[in-house]
């Protein structure tokens, strides 16, 4: 009982002296709405500023490097994009405004910019990305930090990093990517060696993501923009024990990290089976022989005649084996092709194998082979009916767009193919 009676007595004093504490001062000096609202014009202010706008480093999630977009912001909300890989040029809606701090949002369709948040990506012609996921990239942006030098953006979707700084007054968006472009065609490969001290590691580019072999046989993802000057990273990476950091560009094909010259990246010739087997490849037509392609075209004459028009024919891997594919009426198949390789340009195609059962393509593939003359076609590839090798060969090593397949027992019988799925006019 005195134990209660001692706190209870207590107890007053220790409210008189919390009352008489001093009075602690707000962290803020203004309303949190008042606060908000001048980091929402300081930001536009900053966007409008820049008198040639601004170039984004934009980065989305799907694994693929950075894109360069030039972006130039009104004070009437109205924003000009155009954008690297096929200078789209587009004017839309922005917004800043409220949305867990300052929120920068392209809110009406952008073409330049919303290709890379389109859930079926595309870039250079060319599909990337899951289905339904494409670039992975966003359209709204947090505003981490604004300053007339730079504007650190975040992705409210997915999160990536995203910086713009603003472009020199003097030099117009044209001579800019006509820059750009220069050191891209100079610098793309299919493979690349980097080179550290005396040790050599094998690399490859995809989507500007330079994707390098370390010591152990792991892959090393490393994504990468491209620049006025060369090859940037985009993150903080290392390989056997370096930063790669900024690739500077050089006739010499031998290209130095500015920030560490022990580290040296080169363009690696691809060989024609690498090209071959990297890539989808569509028949041209024009190019080939004659007497072969006098075969297709009737076969195509008579699928047209079926109400089954034949678009297009070409070489996958995309599959999980080698496909001769086509697209015809309007679904997709694939023939599994029979080979086998030798060195770096010999390919024997001795047969071809439909499946009833397998994949829907191969299914439709197998229904192609049977009723639509797609066996003919096939059996172009089969000198006498007979297993036949081909010597392949590409127009350009670097960076492979065209690859001619030529028999080794009659150099009269050939192929030519083009980089990528196109239509195919018979």
């Amino acid at each position: 009982m005195k134990k209660i009676f001692c706190l209870l007595f207590a107890l007053p004093a220790f409210l008189l002296v919390a009352s008489c504490t001093p009075e602690v001062d707000d962290a803020f000096d203004k309303p949190s709405a008042e606060r908000i609202a001048e980091a929402i014009k300081n930001t536009k202010e900053v966007l409008v500023a820049a008198p040639n706008g601004w170039r984004m480093d934009y980065q989305g999630s799907g694994g693929f490097g950075g894109y360069n977009i030039l972006c130039k912001f009104g004070a009437d909300n109205s924003v000009s994009c155009e954008e690297e890989t096929q200078n789209v040029k587009s004017t839309s809606h922005y917004t800043v405004l409220q949305g867990q701090g300052v929120l920068l949002s392209f809110d009406s369709f952008n073409a330049a910019l919303h290709k890379y948040s389109d859930p079926v990506g595309n870039l250079n012609g060319k599909a990337v990305g899951k289905n339904g996921k494409g670039f992975l990239g966003d359209f709204e942006f947090r505003v981490m930090s604004c300053t007339k030098d730079s504007v650190v953006l975040e992705g409210r979707k997915h999160g990536d990093r995203v910086v713009m700084t603003p472009m020199p007054e003097n030099l117009t968006w044209d001579s800019y990517f006509s820059q750009l472009s220069s050191v891209i065609q100079a610098m793309y490969a299919e493979h690349y060696n980097v080179i550290i001290g005396n040790d050599t590691f094998p690399a490859r580019m995809n989507q500007h993501t330079l994707h390098v072999t370390d010591a152990a046989g792991k892959d090393v993802a490393i994504p990468f923009i491209y620049t006025t000057k060369g090859l940037r990273a985009m993150q903080d990476k290392s390989l056997n024990g370096k930063k790669l950091t900024t690739f500077v560009y050089s006739s010499d094909d031998k290209w130095l990290d500015e920030n560490d010259k022990t580290i040296q990246l080169q363009p690696r010739p691809t060989t024609p089976l690498e090209a071959f087997f990297a890539n989808d490849w569509t028949i041209n037509v024009g190019y080939s022989s004659t007497a072969e392609m006098n075969i297709w075209k009737t076969a195509a004459d008579y699928a047209l005649s079926q109400n089954m028009k034949i678009f297009t024919v070409y070489f996958s891997t995309q599959p999980g084996f080698l496909s001769l594919a086509e697209y015809v009426g309007n679904a997709w198949g694939d023939i599994r092709t029979l080979y086998s390789v030798s060195g770096t340009d010999q390919l024997t195609i001795s047969g071809f194998k439909i499946n009833k059962k397998g994949t829907t393509g191969e299914k439709n593939g197998a229904v192609f082979y049977n009723k639509y003359k797609m066996d003919e076609i096939a059996k172009t590839f089969l000198v006498n009916g007979a297993p036949t090798t081909y010597t392949l060969t590409t127009n350009n090593p670097k960076n492979p767009t065209m690859l001619r397949m030529t028999c080794n027992s009659d150099d009269n019988i050939s192929f030519v193919f083009d980089r990528g799925v196109w239509r195919v006019d018979f």
